[in-house]
C-alpha cells in the first residue's frame, strides 16, 4: 500500500502520452522512437538532418512525427516545444539522444569542441528548459540523457566528448534533485560501443582491439540501449530519478 506522502500520478489519462525524441534520425534514437510508438505514444522524431530524418520517420507511422530542429539554437527549441503542445499536447517523456563525436587530441586545438559541447550538454539543457516546463504543470514527466560510458572512463583522443557526456551525467542529477518537486523523474543511460552511424568508421578497430574485452564479446545494438531507455521513459515510479545506468556488455566491470 502506498505511504501517506506518496502523491497520485498525474499521468492518469486515456489520452496517449505525448514522446519526444531528440537526435531520432538513426541510431539509438530512431529505436527509441520505434520502441515508444509501440507503445501507443504520439512520439516527436526530433533531428536537425531533415533528410535523414524523413527517411527514418517513413510513410506508416501515424503516430510518428518528424520535426526538423537544431538542438544548438534555445529560441528554435522553443518555439518547437510550443508547436508539439498546440499541435499533440504538453510533453510527458523526453529522450534526450542528440550527439556528435570528434576527435579532440589533448595536444592538437580542439578545433570541434564548441560544437560537440553545443549539441552534446548544452542542448539537452535547452531541451529540458522548454519541454520540462510543459512536465511541471501537469506535475508528471519522465527524462532520459543518452551519455556514454566515456562519461565514466573517459575516452583518449576524445577529451571533450568524454566531458561533454561526464557533464550530461551532472545534468542528470542535479536535474533530478531539482525537478522532483515537480513530479519529474530525470535518468541516464550510458550505452557502450554500439553499432550505429558514429562508430562506423571504427569498426574494425573495435572488433580487433574493444570487443576482447566486453565480457558479451560483441557490441551493442542501438535497439539494446533504447530497451533501457524505454524502460525508464515508462516507468511508473518516480522514485527511480538520478540514475545512471551503464549498459556496456560488461565493459566496465573490467
Amino acid at each position: 500500500m502506498p505511504g501517506p506522502d506518496r502523491e497520485p500520478s498525474a499521468r492518469a489519462t486515456d489520452e496517449p502520452l505525448v514522446a519526444v525524441v531528440a537526435g531520432a534520425a538513426g541510431g539509438i534514437g530512431a529505436a527509441v522512437a520505434e520502441r515508444l510508438v509501440r507503445r501507443g505514444m504520439r512520439v516527436v522524431a526530433m533531428d536537425v538532418d531533415a533528410e535523414r530524418l524523413h527517411a527514418a520517420c517513413g510513410e506508416g507511422a501515424a503516430a510518428l512525427h518528424p520535426l526538423v530542429v537544431d538542438v544548438t539554437d534555445p529560441a528554435a527549441i522553443e518555439r518547437a516545444a510550443e508547436d508539439v503542445a498546440t499541435a499533440l499536447g504538453p510533453a510527458a517523456i523526453l529522450v534526450s539522444s542528440a550527439g556528435v563525436f570528434a576527435r579532440t587530441p589533448a595536444l592538437e586545438p580542439a578545433h570541434a569542441m564548441r560544437h560537440v559541447l553545443s549539441v552534446n550538454l548544452e542542448g539537452a539543457v535547452h531541451l529540458t528548459r522548454s519541454f520540462g516546463a510543459q512536465m511541471a504543470r501537469r506535475r508528471y514527466g519522465r527524462i532520459v540523457h543518452v551519455a556514454s560510458i566515456a562519461a565514466s572512463t573517459g575516452a583518449a583522443a576524445a577529451s571533450v566528448y568524454a566531458a561533454s557526456k561526464a557533464g550530461l551525467v551532472a545534468l542528470t542529477r542535479s536535474h533530478a534533485r531539482e525537478l522532483a518537486a515537480h513530479g519529474i523523474a530525470v535518468n541516464a543511460v550510458l550505452p557502450g560501443y554500439t553499432r550505429t552511424a558514429m562508430t562506423a568508421a571504427d569498426e574494425g578497430m573495435l572488433d580487433v582491439f574493444v570487443v576482447p574485452r566486453i565480457p558479451l564479446k560483441r557490441l551493442a545494438m542501438p535497439d539494446e540501449i533504447a530497451e533501457v531507455v524505454e524502460l525508464l521513459a515508462t516507468c511508473a515510479t518516480p522514485y527511480l530519478t538520478g540514475a545512471a545506468i551503464e549498459i556496456d556488455g560488461g565493459l566496465h566491470v573490467g
